[in-house]
């Protein structure tokens, strides 16, 4: 059986990836796990930060933290604004296919910018919180 995590990020790769205001801003479907180096910018990478029991008396579940983060140039706030706005209308209701389990909710919790200095980047992070289920048999 696939990993909840696993299954939730495949699923909202699969989604943003549908999103055609998305990859548009973006130039091209770039959503990453891992970038390569030297990716052309923008980008965007997903991560789960963890996973963890939430099970009730009934169902067995997961509460999963995730972080979707927006790489742009220094000057390119404008547009970090606008893909941020974009993922945020994305995952207002999201309608998710998962592998094994199924999405429960999925909420945005906060959402920073900040500047990477060192590497003339700005970063805009988008914190999820996401519950998943097990299918009852």
């Amino acid at each position: 059986m696939t990993l909840a995590s696993r299954s939730l990020e495949q699923a909202l790769f699969a989604h943003l990836k549908a999103g055609n205001d998305l990859i548009t801003l973006l130039g091209g479907a770039r959503l990453y796990d891992e970038p390569k180096r030297n990716s052309d910018l923008p980008y965007l990478t997903l991560a789960t930060s963890y996973s963890r029991d939430w099970s009730t008396g009934s169902d067995k579940g997961e509460e999963h933290r995730l972080l979707l983060t927006v790489w742009t140039g220094t000057e390119d706030r404008a547009l970090q604004q606008s893909i941020l706005d974009c993922l945020s209308t994305l995952l207002a209701d999201p309608s998710l296919s998962l592998t094994g389990h199924h999405l429960v909710n999925l909420t945005i919790e906060r959402t920073d910018m900040r500047t990477d200095r060192k590497n003339r980047l700005l970063q805009g992070i988008l914190q999820m919180r996401a519950v998943t289920e097990e299918p009852t048999t």
